[in-house]
């Protein structure tokens, strides 16, 4: 793997290394040497601050470059050599700094992603166990948590059922837009997908950290929802079921509209639902119904509404028969 690092390993050597690093498995110890490596081999650091502040300058420069006494190059009209040439350097600098993101990211973050239809439960480092439900992404420190604090980054859904630290060190889940839950020995449910936020508590206490900078406490049984524009609604429910039953893989309807159960079929299994009807997109249903994959639920729609599962070549259509279609 040294070699690998170095540059000097072999052909052979990569395609054994290559096909090793197929095994989800062997990943983590691949990062572990890398960690090792690149701790013994200091690597230059850009100073992206620095690079930017000099590239604004050249901006602003507006004297003009001296020709040089050889032939110039051909240049398309409104740019000069000086101009041109720091452009290149910009452009290799913006995507070394991209790059050497995307690799700080996978190097320090564990990722453990659920495909849709699948629900999983991890345990972290810290005893704390996360159960995602499909179509998420959680991202956890691969060398372990901080003194400080216990962060980790989601996308999609997760319950958290969190362990108190004999240090009270807080637990913090992160998702887009500057939204975080703060947590200290709770067990709490996170919904943050393209359409908005959720927060469920059933026990402990929540700090939520709302993307216009306010601050909102939550107690058990409180249900608080996020729009994207910032706004949010605080209610509270006896029930956890509602927010809970996707870990069984049950779906849990309270005059919900058709047009959000083909919203939640998206999310859950990756199949788009089309309703044309408006009014039958607005008709609405209860009950408690178990869907391991997408055909179960529609089967259950149908029967339920006695609707036509229209499969088309993007998508699946939700139709009234033409003897019930007024």
């Amino acid at each position: 793997m040294f070699d690998f690092f170095e540059g000097r390993a072999t052909a052979f050597q990569r395609k054994s290394l290559e096909a090793w690093l197929a095994d989800d498995a062997n990943q983590e110890t691949y990062y572990q040497y890398l960690d090792e490596w690149e701790s013994g081999r200091p690597q230059f650091a850009v100073n992206v601050d620095q690079a930017l502040e000099t590239y604004q300058r050249v901006l602003t420069d507006k004297k003009t470059p001296e020709r040089p006494a050889r032939t110039a190059p051909v240049i398309l009209p409104g740019f000069s050599v000086h101009w041109l040439r720091w452009s290149v350097a910009a452009s290799v600098l913006l995507v070394s700094v991209a790059m050497a993101y995307v690799l700080r990211s996978q190097l320090l973050y564990t990722t453990y992603r659920t495909a849709f239809g699948q629900t999983k439960a991890y345990h972290l480092s810290d005893g704390t166990e996360v159960t995602l439900n499909a179509n998420s992404v959680l991202r956890v420190p691969r060398f372990g948590f901080g003194s400080d604090t216990r962060e980790v980054f989601l996308e999609g859904e997760g319950e958290f059922k969190v362990t108190h630290t004999v240090t009270d060190q807080r637990f913090i889940v992160r998702t887009a837009d500057r939204f975080q839950v703060e947590v200290l020995g709770t067990e709490f449910v996170v919904y943050a997908r393209k359409r908005g936020k959720r927060v469920f508590l059933s026990k402990g206490k929540v700090k939520l950290d709302l993307p216009q900078g306010q601050q909102l406490y939550m107690r058990p049984g409180n249900v608080v929802t996020i729009a994207n524009s910032g706004q949010y609604r605080l209610t509270h429910t006896a029930q956890a079921r509602p927010y809970v039953a996707w870990k069984d893989h049950w779906f849990y309807f309270d005059n919900t509209s058709l047009a959000e159960v083909a919203t939640q079929i998206q999310e859950q299994f990756g199949v788009k639902v089309v309703v044309p009807d408006t009014k039958l997109a607005q008709r609405r249903i209860a009950g408690n119904y178990r869907a391991e994959q997408a055909d179960d639920l529609l089967q259950i729609l149908s029967e339920l509404l006695t609707l036509n599962v229209m499969k088309k070549s993007q998508h699946i259509e939700l139709q009234l028969p033409k003897s019930l279609n007024p």
